[in-house]
């Protein structure tokens, strides 16, 4: 069964976001960015105004200002975009039970089973488009087709607060191949190399020839190109995937110089990481070091542990053996980050001699979980610990880097 399935796209979310706040931004160049005082000087947003002096997302604040030096920089709220995601996705419920998200201002949705009571494809789409903009005050762009990467495009394509719809390839054979997703630079200059532009192109060439210069990926490539495959969409609700790994970074307000600076990140970056696993029950057997320092350079190191954990004083400890064992401060650090990977949904058991203590600690754990408690009641900051509280410059946890 041919289905339909809708991709929804909330137009330029962060800035209009603040916009509904601030009506007052809404005529002139506005940009939603990091702080550049922390080091986080990144467009994540703009309105319109500022769209029309070429102010991109993702460019630095500095480049931005070079090209409209009025622009307004507004620091990011996200607990009102996941409000107002929210808001939207409830909407989305009483049309569809099929909404997958992707990212917090994207979802899919498939209508194939609501048409027959809503009457046509395009009806729903007017009816989502109106309600966004008139109850809730954003605007979306929305693609049409039976899978869901044709729908992304279509959403691409859509002007803001309209739709397009892409019935076949040969609605979009004329496109550049990096239109397509999940093409970026490195595989659209590959394509490039091998006589291949427009996703007409892509299509056209044989799955073995692509398989060959792409690997893996050719295949995945070639089913988009020719709108194969890619037509599930989860329910709304529905029980995520466990992910393969919980990260948490931080780039600090200075450079970090010492042990003292370092132990006092890292224990922020494990507390963090420890109380998201806590909230997913799961246990991680890997634990990863990612390291930056000021000339740009990254170091990445990881070790596994004897027996699976969930506890914060876990990764802090493997995390800075896995330091001391392969670093120092000659050069300082720019930022860091702590990853844990090799996930499960149970604890191992690990057997032990008489004599040997197991390295995991229930009492350990009691207090982990009190001092989580007492933050989810009365605010993260309530129960630290004294080296965090040493130098909060170090430790403020402000447009921290955080990954599922």
């Amino acid at each position: 069964m041919k289905r339909t399935i809708l991709h929804c796209d909330l137009n330029c979310f962060f800035a209009s976001v603040e916009m509904l706040y601030h009506p007052e931004y809404r005529d002139v160049p506005m940009a939603v960015a990091g702080d550049p005082e922390k080091r986080h000087g990144i467009i994540l947003a703009k309105n319109v105004p500022a769209k029309k002096y070429g102010v991109k997302t993702a460019e630095t604040i500095n480049d931005a200002k070079k090209k409209c030096p009025q622009l307004i920089i507004v620091k990011p709220d996200y607990s009102s975009y996941e409000y107002y995601s929210e808001l939207v996705r409830n909407l989305y419920y009483e049309y569809t039970d099929r909404i997958e998200p992707f990212g917090v201002d994207e979802c899919w949705l498939d209508i194939t089973g609501s048409i027959s009571y809503f009457g046509s494809a395009e009806k729903i789409v007017s009816c989502l488009l109106q309600r966004v903009r008139n109850e809730i005050g954003l605007t979306l762009s929305i693609g049409i087709s039976f899978n869901k990467v044709y729908a992304k495009l279509g959403s691409d394509m859509a002007k803001e607060d309209d739709f397009c719809r892409i019935d076949s390839l040969e609605d979009i054979r004329h496109l550049s191949a990096s239109k397509l997703l999940f093409i970026g630079g490195h595989t659209q200059e590959t394509l490039k190399s091998h006589g291949i532009y427009t996703i007409g192109d892509l299509a056209d060439k044989p799955i073995d020839y692509l398989t060959q210069i792409l690997g893996k990926a050719g295949t995945t490539l070639y089913c988009y190109a020719n709108g194969i495959g890619s037509d599930i969409v989860s329910r709304y609700g529905q029980e995520k995937e466990m992910p393969k790994s919980i990260s948490h970074s931080h780039t600090p307000r200075r450079d970090i110089y010492d042990m003292n600076d370092f132990k006092a990140v890292l224990t922020s970056l494990c507390d963090e990481v420890a109380e998201r696993l806590c909230a997913q029950k799961l246990y991680y057997r890997k634990v990863h070091l990612l390291l930056r320092n000021n000339q740009m350079k990254v170091r990445t190191l990881q070790c596994s542990l004897k027996e699976n954990s969930d506890l914060a004083k876990d990764i802090y400890d493997n995390a800075l053996s896995l330091f001391i064992k392969n670093c120092d401060f000659s050069i300082p650090y720019r930022s860091i980050g702590v990853s844990v990977s090799d996930l499960s949904a149970d604890k191992e058991i690990c057997q032990t001699s008489l004599f040997e203590e197991s390295p995991y600690s229930l009492k350990q754990k009691k207090e982990e979980l009190a001092m989580q408690e007492i933050r989810r009641r009365f605010g993260k900051d309530s129960i630290v610990s004294l080296r965090v509280m040493e130098d909060r410059s170090l430790t403020t946890n402000s447009d921290n880097e955080v990954n599922v």
